[in-house]
């Protein structure tokens, strides 16, 4: 997912769990830790191929971003506590912050080793766009908030309001896909052919215009181009 997004998501996250008591600077910290995952692209590969396959790779694993919020958590506490609030909620606000962000990157339809080292096999669920500005805008909006006005309770409100209607939206790109998935199998099994296999994601910036590709057993893959709002037979 694009960066403006992460950070938002990740502000949004700190903004939530520990704006009444930092601020604005709940939301800059959260910024900043969202993005964490990818500064893997710093690193050198010895070519284009092995760089794009190693993205989303062990700074994108929920085992490593776990074990760096426990350290982070840690040194946080030790460094300057705040007897307002626990250090489970911390944690918990760190962790959020960090693990979302391989979780929606592997939304995307570029592969995210969420299970890495256990299992090298990138996730890509594919039910949204690397960049779609009706999840960021409720985020985005909320961010805005609280670097403005800092951690009052409407702000904080606005948080929670955010994050909840952007997982909604998110939940709804999952059922969106399916459907769609359906309609591309459905007119495979009516050109006589049998499904075995699929790949649904939307294009540029939206929900309503999706690509799937479906094999078939003879080996065949059948591409369509089909909108949520057509009345006549996918392309």
């Amino acid at each position: 997912m694009d960066s403006l997004t992460q950070a938002v998501l990740g502000a949004s996250i700190c903004g939530s769990l520990i704006g009444r008591y930092h601020g604005r600077k709940a939301a800059v910290v959260g910024a900043v830790l969202a993005t964490l995952p990818d500064l893997d692209v710093v690193m050198r590969y010895q070519d284009p191929i092995l760089a794009m396959t190693s993205h989303r790779g062990f700074s994108h694993s929920l085992f490593v971003l776990t074990g760096l919020s426990l350290l982070l958590t840690y040194l946080w506490r030790l460094w300057r506590p705040d007897p307002r609030y626990g250090a489970s909620r911390l944690f918990l606000a760190v962790w959020l912050t960090l693990i979302t962000h391989p979780l929606l990157d592997a939304f995307t339809s570029y592969g995210t080793q969420l299970m890495w080292p256990l299992e090298p096999i990138p996730q890509a669920w594919a039910s949204i766009f690397i960049i779609d500005p009706i999840y960021t805008l409720p985020l985005l909006i909320a961010t805005i908030l609280l670097l403005c006005w800092g951690g009052r309770n409407g702000v904080i409100k606005t948080c929670h309001w955010a994050l909840g209607l952007s997982t909604a939206y998110l939940a709804l790109t999952v059922g969106i896909q399916q459907y769609v998935d359906t309609q591309a199998r459905t007119q495979v099994q009516k050109l006589g052919l049998t499904p075995t296999a699929s790949f649904t994601t939307p294009e540029l910036f939206s929900t309503l215009l999706w690509r799937s590709i479906v094999r078939t057993d003879s080996g065949q893959d059948c591409e369509f181009i089909i909108g949520v709002l057509d009345t006549s037979d996918p392309e």
